[in-house]
């Protein structure tokens, strides 16, 4: 009898026993998804079964196509290129996933997890991920499209086991915050922190640059299974959700890039690349004010040459500069600037890197040459410790003029006269760089007066105050994102020079008028030698910049046939090449007015009666040369002239901040007006060609901070029947 009892239980056990792994390799085979020591209802979208056809879609949303088949718990790609890559439901971002794959030979695929839209600049707003790349590569390969690698990201280790094509492998990926693991046959191969200077800079360095937080994990995160044109089969899909970890943010020592980067002088060949590294990621926004002074006082102390009683006067006892309200201080470091044509990461380019100091503001300039024509670049600049170590990075771009002969439509922006003092969107910056963002220019021009240094909070009459301000304003994030990404020209005028209607040989403080000069020139903005240009964008637009204020006479100095804005050598150069130019439009950007009219009591530009004589040689010389518009900054208000006595026609942009604008009254339009605005705001230009004769013609507007049109003027005039005129 007992035999018979234990015979008994030993069946028991042995019949339980086969129940158990029977149902265990059911639950295992059909792609069950457990949740990790959870028991999950049907309602749950992480029970859903993977080897399902109901469980994925489309990228766009629609049924999985014929050219994948779902058949005895096995997924797969039976025709490629007619399957198309699949996406998930939305899971949790934060997991461990183990399946089984096999592909034939010599096909490419891969699962794609923290998959996501990025928006309409990367990839057409296409699905993205970080992807466990599948390949029929050697076992060897660690390259970073080779089996179980962070497909472009990271390296697979060498000691891998990798079964050949036709057989079964197991692969693992364990993704928790933001560590990330790629586990094949049972073993760890690859892994990668998804944050920190580290990755950013490999992910700008990628195909995925400007995809921010790319790798994160976030709420709606989705697998994909990729069609890349060969057969591949999946089984066995066991998913185990995990609990998002509290993780420190990566520690970060800088240095950084806090101000971005900025671009000068392109063409259609070549363009000059700014950066600067700092100490913080970003200014000091809860610094200390400095001590106000009034215009009296100020003018006072500029009379003082000593730079440490300067700086003392305007701050708290105690105080360090660094401490102050919009402080972006400098440290030392080294920076490489890397760049390719947009959408053509495998045509990088890497240029050598550069060690920041202290003597030169801890800045940095690259100028690119054999740049192709009429092309987007994207911008990628890595700053590391003097050691070597990663420390950040910033992205940017920029896009080159069309060859002299191309026929391409255009859009550009004129703007002048903000500072950080008369900022409109509070820490952000400038209203107008949102509004100019959104029009996508080809290029701006900022026609000068970027900063004051004769303003308040602080009076800048030293160099280190000088630099405070350019490191405050370009940290704005509007400012600096802005200049990041747009090809810009940048003119300097009196107050980003010195001080107000200045000319050589003066002073402010302890700064020369030389000392002003080499700050803008070659320091704290892409440098060139001289600092005049014409440049052509494509068959029908040429662009001047004129230099306003290194080469003129003192404003006291009597008028007459020698006194000058220009120079000889500039005017000389100026009024030759606008002859030769063969160009439809003809814009000449001036930092200060030619036509006008300006106030009476003014006595620094060409619209003034101290500077008549030149004023009327260039109305003169201008107005007999077809096509040509001038465009000019300086003035706080709107407008559109002709000179009465040659018809040249004046555009001024007015003042980037509706906090700025000054020196005019509402009202009160002369005869030369052809529009009146006293106002902030910006100009642009959208150069256009008609459908059927090509015939270019070029739109000039006024628009408002936030980009409404309050003007238009179509050139040639014989074009222009229908002006809005607000």
């Amino acid at each position: 009898m007992q035999k018979y009892i234990d015979r008994t239980f030993t069946v028991l056990r042995q019949s339980y026993f086969t129940h158990c792994c029977v149902f265990l390799t059911t639950l295992f085979i059909t792609g069950a998804v457990v949740a990790n020591n959870d028991v999950h209802n049907d309602d749950d979208p992480t029970s859903r079964d993977w080897c399902q056809r109901s469980f994925w879609e489309t990228t766009t949303g629609k049924d999985v196509p014929e050219g994948w088949t779902f058949e005895n718990g096995e997924i797969v790609l039976e025709t490629p290129r007619k399957g198309g890559n699949i996406i998930s439901k939305p899971l949790p971002p934060n997991f461990e996933l183990q399946w089984q794959w096999k592909i034939d030979t010599r096909v490419n695929s891969g699962l794609k997890y923290r998959v996501r839209r990025f928006g309409k600049s990367q990839f057409n707003n296409n699905y993205l991920g970080l992807e466990y790349q599948i390949i029929d590569s050697k076992p060897t390969d660690t390259s970073l499209n080779s089996t179980a690698a962070l497909y472009g990201m990271e390296s697979p280790t060498e000691e891998k086991s990798l079964h050949p094509p036709g057989e079964w492998n197991t692969s693992k990926i364990i993704a928790v915050g933001n560590h990330v693991e790629h586990y094949l046959n049972g073993d760890l191969v690859t892994q990668a922190v998804t944050a920190g200077p580290e990755w950013d800079t490999k992910v700008a360095l990628s195909k995925f640059h400007g995809c921010l937080e790319f790798g994160s994990p976030k709420d709606g995160d989705r697998f994909m299974l990729t069609d890349h044109g060969g057969r591949v089969s999946y089984r066995n899909f066991v998913f185990h959700a995990k609990d998002q970890p509290s993780e420190s943010p990566p520690h970060l020592s800088g240095p950084f890039l806090a101000n971005g980067s900025r671009n000068g002088w392109v063409d259609s060949t070549s363009i000059v690349i700014w950066t600067r590294t700092t100490k913080h990621p970003q200014m000091n926004l809860s610094g200390k004010p400095f001590i106000t002074l009034t215009t009296k006082e100020a003018q006072a102390l500029s009379k003082q040459n000593d730079p440490a009683v300067l700086l003392r006067k305007q701050l708290p006892d105690g105080a360090s500069l660094d401490e102050m309200f919009g402080a972006c201080p400098g440290a030392t470091g080294r920076v490489r600037l890397s760049y390719f044509p947009k959408g053509r990461p495998n045509r990088i380019e890497h240029l050598s890197w550069v060690q920041t100091s202290a003597e030169h503001d801890y800045t940095a300039q690259w100028k690119l040459k054999d740049l192709k024509p009429n092309t987007k670049y994207c911008t990628i600049i890595e700053a590391q410790t003097e050691a070597g170590q990663a420390a950040s990075v910033a992205c940017g771009a920029f896009h080159t003029a069309p060859a002299q002969h191309t026929a391409a439509p255009l859009t550009f922006c004129v703007t002048t006269c903000h500072d950080f003092i008369r900022r409109d969107d509070d820490s952000n910056g400038h209203k107008i760089y949102r509004a100019m963002k959104r029009l996508n220019p080809h290029f701006v021009v900022h026609a000068g007066d970027i900063e004051y240094y004769d303003k308040p909070d602080p009076w800048a009459m030293t160099i280190e105050l000088m630099r405070f301000k350019w490191g405050r304003i370009f940290a704005l994030p509007n400012n600096r994102d802005f200049y990041s990404h747009t090809s810009t020209y940048f003119i300097k005028d009196d107050h980003d020079t010195l001080c107000n209607d200045s000319w050589p040989g003066q002073t402010y403080g302890s700064v020369s008028f030389a000392e002003g000069v080499h700050l803008f020139n070659d320091e704290q903005f892409p440098s060139r030698d001289p600092r005049y240009a014409h440049i052509r964008w494509g068959r029908d637009l040429e662009i001047w910049l004129l230099e306003g204020r290194d080469y003129r006479s003192p404003n006291t100095m009597p008028d007459g046939p020698e006194k000058t804005i220009l120079g000889k050598k500039q005017k000389q150069w100026f009024v030759d090449s606008l002859q030769r130019s063969d160009a439809a439009f003809k814009l000449v950007l001036s930092p200060t007015p030619i036509v006008g009219p300006d106030r009476e009591n003014k006595k620094d530009n060409h619209a003034n009666a101290v500077f008549a004589w030149e004023g009327n040689e260039l109305r003169e010389v201008l107005s007999g040369i077809s096509g040509v518009i001038v465009f000019c900054g300086d003035r706080h208000w709107q407008y559109a002239s002709t000179d009465a006595k040659t018809s040249l026609w004046e555009f001024g942009c007015g003042p980037g901040s509706e906090k700025h604008q000054l020196g005019w009254k509402q009202g009160d339009v002369r005869p030369v007006h052809e529009f009146l605005r006293v106002a902030g705001g910006f100009l642009t230009g959208h150069l256009t060609y008609a459908a059927q004769t090509k015939t270019p013609s070029l739109e000039i507007q006024h628009r408002a901070v936030n980009g409404d049109v309050k003007s238009r003027f179509l050139f040639p005039r014989d074009f222009a029947k229908n002006n809005l005129k607000n």
